[in-house]
């Protein structure tokens, strides 16, 4: 099978995220009338050296332009819409994240309470159109996680859990001697990746003139997985630059578990990155 060019990866990744960007600029334009009726509406586009989500990075290590808009009703309800370029070469055949969030926030005694999900999609994306032969089985990556916050202080402690299957992955996709082979043959899956777990802790400093410190650190779970789940942290500043801009340098890192050293391109062009090592990420980002 012959797998997307980069180029046309890009091309569709940049014309999605300008369509978005579009959209953000007229959603803000009607930021203050929304907000008469109780709703208030806010959009920000991004370019970040590499997208890492919980320290693993999604762009094969590349630079990424993402954009997302948050509707806040005044009853604490509230939805986000998220999308970035990835890789296809982490993501198979896909170019394009999309992250639809709805959620509750509450107040209580103090204590800011969020209950919510996040439903994933990558259109496109599918592990039988991974660049192996055979082929993998039918398994689409699009995931739902449910999740419940609790801010004080500045200090945020997150729990999460994934229902279904773990971004698509299987036995038969993700097993044993399957794509997590370059270093520890044995590492992968034993059984389904339904009831997979996360929990996080946050902590945010506000500095002087608008800038903060934050650091982030978490714990992934996934079940019936060998060499597998992993430890992540992330420690950066944000500052604002004045006009709707900030900018942003971070630090991320993981336990980089044996199942991620040296893995393989899942477009099989005989690349290999270790997408959990540490990596710095600088951000430039525009608020409307």
């Amino acid at each position: 099978m012959k797998p997307p060019s980069p180029h046309s990866l890009r091309s569709l990744a940049m014309a999605c995220a300008a369509l978005l960007g579009g959209t953000l600029l007229a959603m803000s334009a009607h930021a203050a009338d929304a907000a008469h009726g109780g709703m208030k509406v806010a959009g920000q586009v991004s370019v970040v050296s590499d997208y890492i989500w919980r320290g693993f990075s999604q762009t094969w290590g590349k630079p990424a332009l993402q954009a997302s808009v948050t509707a806040d009703h005044a009853s604490g309800a509230y939805a986000s819409f998220f999308a970035s370029n990835i890789s296809a070469q982490y993501v198979p055949n896909g170019s394009l994240e999309t992250d639809l969030s709805l959620g509750y926030k509450a107040s209580l005694k103090g204590v800011e309470l969020d209950l919510g999900g996040v439903y994933a999609y990558y259109p496109g994306a599918n592990f039988n159109k991974a660049s192996f032969t055979p082929a993998f089985d039918d398994a689409d990556p699009r995931t739902l996680e449910l999740f419940a916050s609790a801010t004080v202080a500045g200090i945020n402690l997150r729990a999460a859990y994934i229902p279904g299957a773990f971004f698509g992955w299987n036995v038969n996709n993700s097993g044993v001697n399957g794509v997590f082979n370059a270093e520890q043959p044995q590492a992968g899956l034993s059984g389904d990746s339904k009831g997979a777990v996360n929990i996080e802790g946050s902590y945010t400093l506000a500095l002087k003139q608008g800038w903060s410190l934050q650091t982030t650190i978490g714990r992934q779970r996934v079940p019936h997985s060998r060499d597998v789940n992993w430890n992540y942290g992330r420690v950066g500043v944000t500052g604002e630059l004045g006009g709707g801009w900030s900018a942003g340098l971070a630090a991320s890192f993981t336990s980089n578990p044996k199942a991620f050293r040296n893995y393989g391109s899942l477009t099989n062009n005989g690349q290999h990155i270790s997408p959990g090592k540490r990596t710095a990420i600088l951000s430039l980002s525009k608020t409307m």
